[in-house]
């Protein structure tokens, strides 16, 4: 018997980018959200909007939050901070730019009840992050979470 999934098992994640006549664009998703991207100071952009690379980082450590909070949403996990932070070392050689490792850092509160649980949480975040995932293969990922209780009130 096939079980029905809770979620869809295909999905199609589409943007637009449209250049903006200088240095960057305006990408559109989905609902006609908007994010403004433009090439860094650094290599001759105006810096006015969001660089693809930091977007590429955002988009991982998003990914990880919002897998982590999944996990959460199906137990009795008692989340009180979440945060994370991504860095993407990129490097010149002969061929041009390359990412050569992603570091995820960050800091997760919990009850002091929920200690015992939030390392499996953590585990099945980098387990089932679909973005990870789909890189780890070519690109190293280095975590370094640390994980905190906290007293509250019921």
């Amino acid at each position: 018997m096939k079980i029905k999934p809770r979620y869809p098992e295909t999905i199609v994640y589409e943007s637009e980018a449209v250049w903006d006549g200088e240095t960057g664009g305006t990408a559109t998703v989905t609902d006609n959200r908007t994010i403004v991207f433009d090439t860094p100071k650094t290599y001759g952009g105006r810096g006015e909007g969001v660089c693809p690379d930091e977007m590429f980082v955002s988009a991982i450590v998003g990914c990880l939050i919002n897998t982590f909070l999944d996990f959460k949403r199906k137990t009795m996990l008692e989340l009180i901070a979440l945060k994370l932070n991504g860095a993407a070392t990129v490097k010149l050689d002969s061929e041009g730019y390359n990412i050569i490792g992603i570091k995820i850092e960050g800091e997760i509160v919990v009850d002091s009840d929920d200690l015992d649980y939030v390392d499996r949480a953590i585990e099945m975040m980098k387990k089932y992050c679909h973005l990870t995932r789909s890189i780890s293969d070519c690109i190293p990922i280095e975590y370094d979470i640390v994980v905190k209780g906290e007293e509250t009130e019921d």
